[in-house]
């Protein structure tokens, strides 16, 4: 049997030649033979932490949502790995090198009830790869290590040198005929790694095909593209024949529409893989890239004029650009005030459909991402700090009950270095008032929406002093590096 040193020598190398050049710690007694070497090698690698492992696995997957690198989250064990699940389920259906690395009692305390002791060797199910050796990035890796007493059980002050680069290859979508030219298309972007974006132009304004772009395409406000403004609505009563999605699943309720409208062809593209569809269709996995061919040479692809595919999208007020919400004229409002340099988080569920519809076009805002392999609301604020790490200005836009349900994610802003314009924008319409928006529930009274929506009266400023942050109420009034931007709006 291997001993503990042996165990943390020979795992912390493997994970350090992957390319993990940033840990996030957690520390706890059982994970402590894994911290001393790490903490000794601090020099080396960046080492943030955290004492929450949900809030971390987040910020975690924010570090490595960027540039694909892989970034390591390091768990003591029980409970305490059980709390990385939800940012894992959402790097899994991201397709983002997530490293979980899980300290553990003896395999014999499984299933004993004995302190810290739970089965947690297979806990995160088809989420995770268990294997190092076959690990290809394109989903989270668990390497759950069980360490004996005494946890401290020879020599520990070993060296970790980080990898030249990470090892991790971005595969790319290759040459498909389940493109039919015959078909009159649409094109739908989803979040686009920076990577893609040039051949993706490439081929869009080679085809001219009518396209409606995500803000975390990068390309939602590109010069040269066929642009279809406007949310659903514009979708409304679309004569079209096939939809090719690149890039992940986008939030239009159009998308989801397809589900029951078989006769519209669907083929996808995207790094993750996942076809975000229950009904037929078709998928490849893979970035876009030069050597991703959809049409033969001399093919073209019939596109249709807008007014045959999508009849409401060249008027304005039918495709839902004007007689906005006050929430959308707030947003339409701040995205004029962010410069085109500086990242964008946009939170579930609202925020992200309110900037598609309403941000301004007239300012490009490349940067943009948010958390839509599963799309919901947790850890959000996490995962755009880890973001910042990456940029010089980041704003992130959440609904009240996202930051609500995130509030102790500012742990970590002073470990992300100084001078980075840092900006929470919390759009506070006292709850979940997008659940009154779906169908079936738009009728009930308000006594019921009281409970759907959780409705609530509170205000973000307590919050803001709690972590030395500004507090404001517009954008314009911010004076310091660091701020809470509240916006009150009615539901």
């Amino acid at each position: 049997m291997k001993s503990n040193a042996q165990l943390a020598r020979e795992t912390l190398t493997a994970v350090t030649q992957l390319g993990v050049r940033k840990f996030v710690i957690c520390s706890g007694a059982r994970n402590a033979p894994l911290l001393v070497p790490l903490l000794k090698n601090a020099g080396r690698f960046r080492i943030f932490r955290h004492f929450d492992e949900r809030a971390a696995a987040f910020f975690a997957l924010g570090l490595a949502k960027r540039n694909l690198e892989p970034v390591c989250v390091l768990t003591t064990s029980g409970t305490a790995v059980a709390e990385l699940l939800p940012a894992t389920i959402e790097a899994h259906y991201s397709g983002l090198p997530l490293i979980l690395l899980t300290a553990d009692r003896p395999e014999r305390f499984r299933g004993t009830g004995a302190p810290q002791a739970i089965e947690q060797e297979t806990i995160f199910g088809n989420y995770t790869s268990r294997e190092l050796e076959t690990w290809t990035g394109q989903t989270p890796l668990h390497l759950n290590l069980c360490l004996e007493e005494p946890l401290f059980d020879g020599d520990f002050d070993f060296d970790l040198k980080p990898a030249v680069e990470s090892t991790i290859e971005l595969p790319v979508a290759g040459e498909t005929d389940a493109l039919d030219p015959g078909k009159k298309t649409v094109v739908l972007l989803g979040e686009l790694h920076e990577t893609e974006r040039s051949a993706v132009c490439d081929f869009l304004e080679e085809t001219g095909l009518p396209t409606w772009s995500e803000a975390t395409s990068g390309l939602r406000e590109a010069d040269g593209l066929n642009h279809i403004r406007g949310g659903d609505a514009s979708f409304q009563n679309a004569e079209v024949e096939q939809v090719l999605r690149i890039g992940g699943v986008p939030s239009l309720r159009f998308w989801r529409d397809l589900e029951t409208r078989p006769e519209i062809a669907v083929h996808s593209i995207s790094r993750a893989g996942f076809s975000g569809l229950a009904r037929a269709n078709t998928n490849q996995q893979g970035a876009f890239g030069e050597q991703t061919v959809l049409l033969r040479n001399g093919e073209t692809i019939q596109q249709g004029t807008f007014d045959e595919l999508l009849p409401r999208s060249r008027d304005p007020a039918n495709a839902g650009l004007l007689d906005r919400s006050e929430e959308e004229n707030a947003i339409s409002n701040l995205s004029k005030s962010i410069p085109p340099e500086a990242m964008i988080f946009l939170g579930n569920s609202l925020p992200i459909r309110e900037w598609n519809l309403a941000a301004t076009t007239e300012i490009a805002h490349p940067n943009g991402f948010a958390n839509r392999g599963a799309n919901g609301i947790d850890g959000e604020v996490s995962t755009f700090l880890g973001l910042c790490d990456s940029f010089d200005e980041g704003w992130g836009i959440f609904g009240d009950l996202t930051a609500l349900y995130d509030l102790n994610a500012p742990w970590v802003l002073d470990q992300i270095g100084e001078g980075k314009r840092i900006r929470i924008v919390v759009i506070n319409n006292g709850g979940g008032r997008i659940f009154s928006k779906l169908p079936g529930m738009k009728d009930l009274s308000e006594t019921e929406k009281h409970v759907t929506e959780n409705r609530h009266a509170m205000d973000f400023q307590k919050w803001a002093e709690m972590w030395g942050l500004e507090y404001a109420t517009s954008a314009d009034a911010v004076k310091t590096d660091r701020a809470v931007i509240e916006k009150q709006v009615q539901g």
